[in-house]
């Protein structure tokens, strides 16, 4: 069986076990080849402080992903996380055109609780939504779904709401897309959408604020396709060692930033070991 590679497209913070800093550790951990190319470095996630460094690489990016073809390297999975400006979603965009057999799978990483993230402008949400179209899975949560299918948001949804999200998300030409975060009257949950069939899973919640697992959670899902795993098989991965990963952060009230998600890698690849090996 071919071995997948995957590169991905995203910030690198120094401090908070967020985007390139997940994605390397968890997808390499599950076996996987993980070529990163960093739009920016920081020294820490933003939500750490304010005061964090911050220095552009966009200028590399393409260059780079050049590069990297002239090389010989096929691109299997295109994993793009937070890319903070509408030139580098362009840059992304280019990419993944000139990298037609490539599976895309976009986190569009740009709001949360309704609102767009600092320095994230409107014309952002238009690009994304256009690398989102490109994408053969997009992972947005409640936030960034309502803002791209032009839903109202709101803290609490019905299945009809969700149902409804996901019409207009596959109206707009988005072929399949998971929708993280949903707060329901029965519980959080998780909505995989694809083929027009809405599927939702629950997610046990565990009160905090948890910063960075969504990218936690997107990366383990990428490793999981990575590995041929059934996307469904991927996502219930992913959610249960996300999952893990929490549960082990709540318990340390000193820990303020980030999932401890190195705590749980033995988990992950004992679990990603038994999905394999029971098909």
């Amino acid at each position: 069986m071919k071995e997948n590679k995957v590169i991905t497209i995203q910030d690198f913070s120094s401090l908070g076990q967020c985007s390139i800093s997940a994605a390397l550790p968890i997808i390499s951990a599950m076996g996987i080849e993980t070529i990163a190319l960093p739009i920016a470095l920081l020294s820490a996630q933003t939500s750490c402080c304010d005061d964090y460094t911050y220095v552009d690489l966009q200028s590399n990016l393409l260059p780079a992903a050049a590069q990297l073809k002239n090389f010989g390297l096929d691109f299997d999975i295109i994993y793009t996380g937070y890319l903070g400006r509408k030139n580098v979603v362009e840059d992304t965009i280019a990419i993944c055109k000139n990298c037609p057999s490539s599976n895309i799978i976009v986190d569009p990483a740009m709001a949360e609780h309704g609102e767009l993230y600092s320095g994230i402008t409107p014309d952002y949400v238009d690009a994304i939504t256009q690398l989102c179209k490109l994408s053969d899975l997009a992972l947005p949560n409640v936030s960034e779904a309502c803002m791209i299918s032009k839903y109202p948001y709101s803290e609490l949804l019905s299945a009809e709401d969700v149902k409804n999200i996901a019409n207009a998300l596959t109206d707009i030409g988005i072929k399949n897309f998971i929708i993280t975060g949903i707060k329901m009257r029965e519980g959080m949950k998780i909505a995989y959408c694809s083929n027009n069939a809405v599927n939702f899973y629950d997610i046990t919640e565990i009160p905090g604020q948890f910063y960075g697992s969504g990218d936690v959670f997107a990366s383990t899902l990428v490793g999981g396709i990575a590995n041929n795993l059934k996307t469904t098989d991927a996502l219930r991965l992913a959610i249960n060692y996300t999952s893990q990963a929490i549960k082990i952060t709540s318990e340390d009230k000193s820990h303020n930033y980030g999932l401890k998600f190195e705590k749980a890698i033995p988990y992950l690849i004992e679990e990603l070991k038994r999905i394999c090996q029971t098909g």
